[in-house]
């Protein structure tokens, strides 16, 4: 019986077990910072230092923004004013992602955008390290940049990644000839990539760090996902994470 039992064994062994259900992110809402100004939220569970260090983190982001506002100048007419808006894509252990996306004018011709992603490693208490779930060719190399509320966030010019993303958003439908015309020579420039994890999309997202006003309309968002992430090289440890937080709907 011995040898039957073995080759059981190895059988159930090869049968590709389901992705374990994700551990989900407990956070809190914060009070808003003024009118149309939300708050990042904070982590209820799971607690300890490490979780404590990203809420003190969280604490400096929302101190920067008042600031940011405050430096704004007081509200006058229609072009001073500031505005937004927090959503969590990835709420599954280990990782936490935030966007903020802010719409807001300080007295110039036209007002601006800028999206803010923070993306939280619960195993450091730190911003994520994509150089350690990601190949050397996707984030490689890597830029330190300053956004509009004066945060600074990590950016990668990595050629493979902006190779796929240009691919990606070009191959995307509902681009008209306008677009086009307006938009593949911004596509081409020597771009930065802001990239934060994105359950529900599946995979990691990423979008330009910086563009003009004027062609902001270009800057679109892509999703590489696990399967994708998984034949470039990704970290089981990433990839793993992201569908499990996907089948539990690990988003907000």
């Amino acid at each position: 019986m011995r040898p039957l039992i073995l080759t059981l064994a190895a059988a159930l062994a090869a049968i590709a077990l389901p992705a374990a259900a994700a551990d989900v992110i407990g956070l809190q809402g914060q009070p808003s910072l003024g009118k149309d100004l939300d708050a990042f939220p904070r982590i209820s569970s799971p607690a300890g230092p490490k979780v404590d260090r990203i809420n003190q983190a969280l604490n400096r982001a929302d101190a920067r923004l008042k600031k940011a506002v405050k430096d704004c100048g007081k509200p006058d007419g229609e072009m001073v004013f500031w505005e937004r808006g927090v959503r969590a894509p990835m709420t599954g252990e280990p990782f936490l992602s935030l966007v903020a996306a802010d719409f807001y004018g300080c007295g110039g011709a036209h007002p601006n955008t800028w999206q803010l992603a923070l993306t939280y490693d619960l195993g450091t208490g730190r911003p994520i390290s994509w150089a350690s779930y990601l190949p050397a060719d996707l984030v490689t190399p890597e830029v330190l940049l300053t956004g509009d509320d004066a945060t600074q966030v990590g950016a990668v010019r990595a050629p493979a990644l902006l190779d796929w993303y240009r691919a990606s958003i070009r191959a995307a439908s509902g681009h008209d000839a306008e677009w086009a015309q307006g938009c593949n020579d911004v596509l081409d420039q020597d771009l930065a990539l802001i990239l934060w994890i994105d359950a529900e999309a599946g995979g990691v997202a990423m979008q330009i760090a910086e563009l003009p006003h004027v062609v902001a309309a270009c800057n679109e968002t892509a999703v590489m996902t696990t399967d994708e992430l998984r034949r470039r090289g990704a970290k089981p440890a990433l990839t793993d994470a992201i569908d499990a937080a996907h089948k539990a709907k690990a988003w907000q």
